[in-house]
């Protein structure tokens, strides 16, 4: 018989293929792969030739003894896509539920800065019982402004209220470092003052009946201390409890309770006899994440009194010839090409706030590239952190990215939002130790932001009632007429922005706290025990136990390269020259039972070349990430 010319095989090959496709040989549903005469697709494979019932591998990968590197890395491929379903359901034991109920937004502060009423004219300005309260306010225009709080009394005037105001308060767990939200803020507002909505309604007497508040420029300091210490409070536990029938008290006894926090956290616990041990960090360090006031920064450097940081924008894999944007940034980054080898990826970025393009750039693996500079602020810097080549996406490469990258010394600006904050750096040129910004702009609103953590508010409230409507005498002059009589409070307030979460833990057996409802069960809820091998999933043609096969078999690689492959086609009577029979498409074909392996299941993963054989593997990958 005569050679078949090249282009005479591939035609006999398509129309091999179209037979096979036409239902002839079991063709694939998706017609991507063919599948040879006398073997099942693999659709119709089912999750138990892969997985034990109890969640163990029940196949083994061959390959073969003379196979490509392409062909191993198939191999791989499929082990790991193995993973996927490698696991068992059971009903979840030892169940808690958490209950969690969104309470009411926290108030920080409340300060009642004018009152106008019976009690602050009778106690605070010791007026008369009667001819005292003859002058009693009839509307907004006759309020008195000597009732606004004077820190003790409401006895003083807007001016010298304005002059007095200040207040201070800490929060926990308001920064991190590496992740631990342990570190509190310390907040101060020295001064504030009421800019009416309406100048011209307001005289300066009484408080505005709308204002905004006014911070005024370097009167609110925020502090951040990194220094992290090991501290006790004493707490009260119960030890017996009560049994009043028997007339037996409860029980209890003082305990040390280790916590860990910074020193707001300290200062905090002061009421609970807070004793600190030791110091577990002296601060912040030179390559140390941290945030401040919520926004992530990477340490490049520290000195005395100042520190090289820059905003942390996140880190993500980029395929090639796709673009994505990193992390929250305004920074799209497009993979053109990257050289395992070489270590090398080369990248375009675009701002996609104002569409300017920077590259091609050559990234260099663990070598920060500054992509764009302003004066003495990198914007952006990209870094190269591994490269990768995925069987589906090709190759991919992994980028972090920083922006805003300077030095940082006492007296510098940094913006929040649309805000400018004075800087100040305690540091010993290895450790931040502490960290406090100043508003350098003033901050008004009502109601006005606070670091988008806390909001300070002014309300004003006037009310008025008439002596007939309640048949009494209110100002005192002997006579009940048919006169109203007003009073007023001004309060400002500062409020956290995000509600209180509780949260309660109950097991099965508990009750629900103040209903009369019991954890009866949980139903419906499984658990998943993953289930990792504890020996080789993938093996060579030469390590098959013909006389004991212990599992079904996933063959990759064509007959020239994996004997299990090519006795298998023997057996079978199909054709062994794939170049011939098959072209360069993917091979994939099921074996329910296969006598040569004691009635095993076999799948063929092959192809003419390591090429096809590796497309085979991806359509394998994809039917096994469909059954998890």
């Amino acid at each position: 018989m005569k050679r078949l010319s090249r282009n005479a095989a591939r035609l006999f090959a398509l129309f091999t293929g179209f037979i096979v496709l036409l239902g002839i040989g079991g063709a694939s549903a998706s017609s991507s792969y063919i599948v040879p005469n006398g073997l099942y697709d693999i659709s119709n494979v089912p999750k138990g030739f892969f997985v034990n019932p109890d969640g163990t591998p029940n196949v083994k990968i061959v390959v073969g003894s003379f196979s490509s590197a392409q062909d191993v890395a198939s191999a791989a491929d499929i082990a790991a896509a193995l993973g996927s379903i490698l696991y068992k359901e059971e009903e979840a034991k030892d169940i808690s539920v958490v209950l969690r109920k969104s309470g009411d937004i926290s108030t920080v502060f409340q300060q009642v800065i004018y009152r106008y009423d019976y009690n602050t004219m009778t106690v605070d300005h010791n007026l008369p019982y009667n001819s005292g309260l003859v002058g009693w306010a009839r509307s907004y225009d006759e309020l008195p402004g000597d009732y606004w709080y004077n820190g003790a009394d409401y006895t003083a005037n807007y001016s010298t209220w304005m002059k007095s105001f200040s207040t201070s308060f800490s929060v926990k767990n308001g920064d991190s470092v590496n992740g631990n939200y342990l570190y509190g803020w310390n907040i101060a507002i020295r001064s504030l003052s009421l800019l009416p909505i309406d100048p011209a309604d307001w005289n300066g007497v009484a408080p505005p009946k709308q204002a905004d508040v006014e911070i005024p420029s370097r009167d609110m300091v925020v502090s951040v201390d990194y220094t992290l210490y090991n501290y006790t409070v004493e707490t009260e536990k119960v030890i017996r409890d009560a049994y009043p029938e028997w007339g037996v008290p409860e029980k209890t006894a003082v305990a040390n309770e280790s916590r860990m926090g910074n020193m707001v956290d300290v200062l905090l616990d002061t009421g609970s006899n807070a004793t600190v041990k030791n110091v577990v960090s002296p601060g912040v360090g030179a390559g140390d994440e941290f945030t401040l006031l919520g926004t992530k920064y990477l340490v490049f450097s520290v000195g005395h009194g100042s520190f090289t940081a820059g905003e942390v924008l996140g880190t993500g894999w980029f395929p090639q010839n796709k673009s994505a944007i990193l992390g929250n940034s305004p920074w799209r980054i497009t993979l053109i090409g990257a050289d395992p080898l070489k270590e090398t990826a080369i990248v375009t970025v675009v701002n996609t706030k104002t569409g300017e393009l920077y590259g091609p750039l050559v990234l260099k693996l663990g070598e920060p590239a500054n992509v764009v500079v302003n004066g003495d602020t990198i914007e952006l810097q990209l870094k190269l952190e591994a490269i990768s080549e995925n069987l589906v996406l090709g190759k991919i490469a992994k980028i972090s990215g920083y922006s805003n990258i300077k030095t940082y010394t006492s007296g510098s600006e940094i913006e929040y939002g649309d805000q400018k904050w004075l800087i100040s750096v305690d540091s010993d040129g290895q450790y931040i130790k502490k960290i406090s910004l100043t508003n350098e702009d003033e901050l008004t609103g009502n109601p006005l932001d606070i670091l988008g953590v806390y909001t300070v508010k002014y309300s004003f409230d006037m009310k008025s009632l008439n002596e007939k409507d309640v048949d009494f005498d209110i100002n005192r002059d002997g006579n009940i007429t048919d006169t109203s009589f007003v009073v007023a409070k001004a309060t400002v307030t500062i409020l956290q922005n995000s509600p209180v979460i509780n949260e309660t833990v109950v097991a099965v057996g508990d009750r629900i706290p103040g209903t009369d409802y019991v954890v009866a069960g949980v139903q419906g809820l499984k658990k998943v025990v993953i289930h990792t091998p504890t020996s080789p999933i993938t093996i060579l043609d030469t390590e098959v136990n013909f006389a004991n096969p212990s599992s079904n078999y996933i063959l990759v690689g064509s007959n020239k390269d994996n004997l299990l492959t090519s006795m298998i086609f023997g057996h079978y009577h199909l054709p062994v020259d794939f170049r011939v029979w098959f072209g360069d498409y993917p091979v994939l074909g099921y074996i329910p039972h296969c006598s040569l392996l004691g009635d095993r299941g076999v799948i063929v993963v092959a192809g003419s070349t390591p090429k096809a054989t590796r497309e085979a593997a991806v359509i394998l990958m994809q039917y096994i990430a469909g059954l998890s």
